[in-house]
This record gives structure tokens, sequence and C-alpha cells, in this order.
């Protein structure tokens, strides 16, 4: 058994203020994509890797990529993520198995693929995520509804990972109901299916903001990394 990696880099990243897309932003030397890239370059259970960007930044991307044997194809993203994604899902290969990953966030650890890729050969859907920490609040306008129980929360994170044709199923399914979901797993739950939880890790952060940035140097920081 295998993996195909579909790595969604399509955004704008506005909230960086940047100016282009933050996964050209580079880190020590190595842009954020290649960084990402990277880990399922690295992981002997993936196959192939395969990304979504913005059309008039496929020609970059194809160069700063150039390098990694496993990138099999770039194709141009859609409108929101999950079209980005299923522009994908409908060109590559079938395979056994499907790992979705956020672009801008490359400091998912290899034992975490090794935990998704060996959960989702049992369970067909997973996600993986960490606990919260702080207190969280349902509000009602400027007042408080309700205390939720930490316990009960999960910050999630990316890879997820899917058997390939229920996760074609549940897209193909969501197009059709008009659903509009920030994440993969939240189409499979649409259909009545279970997923399964890895625990993941507070470094395997989304860099979304400037002061990400910050925290990104300092993980690379921690892990020796020169250059």
């Amino acid at each position: 058994m295998s993996y195909i990696a579909i790595i969604p880099a399509a955004g704008l990243g506005s909230r960086m203020g940047y100016g282009k897309n933050k996964v050209f932003i580079e880190l020590k030397g190595k842009s954020i994509i290649e960084r990402t890239v990277g880990l399922f370059e690295e992981d002997a259970n993936c196959t192939g890797i395969y990304l979504a960007v913005r059309e008039d930044e496929a020609a970059l991307m194809e160069e700063k990529l150039s390098a990694y044997p496993k990138v099999k194809g770039v194709f141009a993203g859609g409108r929101e993520r999950q079209d980005s994604i299923y522009n994908v899902l409908k060109e590559i290969p079938e395979s056994d198995h499907v790992f979705i990953h956020d672009g801008a966030r490359p400091f998912a650890s290899p034992k975490l693929l090794n935990e998704v890729y060996e959960a989702v050969i049992t369970h067909k859907a997973v996600i993986c995520g960490v606990k919260v920490k702080d207190t969280i609040k349902r509000v009602d306008g400027p007042t408080v509804a309700e205390t939720l129980k930490r316990e009960e929360l999960l910050i999630t994170h990316t890879p997820q990972a899917f058997d390939y044709r229920l996760i074609m199923k549940a897209h193909e399914n969501a197009r059709r109901r008009g659903l509009a979901v920030t994440d993969d797993s939240s189409m499979v739950e649409t259909l009545g299916e279970s997923v399964h939880i890895v625990e993941s890790d507070y470094n395997n952060i989304k860099i979304t903001t400037r002061e990400d940035l910050v925290i990104a140097e300092s993980i690379i920081a921690g892990r020796g990394e020169s250059k």
C-alpha cells in the first residue's frame, strides 16, 4: 500500500500582507512550499505529490519544485480550497490512499506522517490535531452564550488522510449538495462515515500571519537547522 499527497497552495495569503503567495516566503534559505513538499518527498510511503496552485504561479511553482522527483503534477486551483482539491483529485491516478496537507504547514513530523498513514489503512478517514489550551466560549453578539468543554474540543491540523474512493465520493456529494466546508473530513462526516483522530503536535503550525513567521524561525532553530 501507499499514498498520494495533495497539497493545496493556491491561496492569496492576504493576512500575511506579503504581496504574493506566502508559500514562497523563505525560512532559512528554503521556501515554505519547498519545506512542505520535502516532508512527503522523504516519506517512503508517499509515491507522488500533486499541487493545486494559482494559474499565474504555476511556472514559478514548477521551477521551485524541480528538485523534488515525487512532484508529478501542478494543477490550477479553484475558487475555494475544496474546489482546488477536487480539481486535483480528478487528475491524479487512483491510489490506495490520499493525504491532503496545507501548503503553508511545513513542520509536520515524520512520526506524525507515519501514524496518520498507519491509521488510514484501518479507518479510511483520519485527521490529526491537538487539544485546546485556552477556554473557549461561544458568543451571541456582545455576550457569552456558552462556555465549551475543552476536553471535547480539538484544534484540527493536516495532513488528513482518506481512502481514495471515499474522499472522491465525499467531494462529489458536497458538490451536488452545494456544501461549503473548511476541511475535507467535514465532507466525509456528511456521508455518515466516522473519522479517526491521531494526535498531532503544537509545532505543526500553519503559517498564516507575520507572527507565525517568528514561531517558524524558532521551530527551525530548535531543530538545530543552520540553513
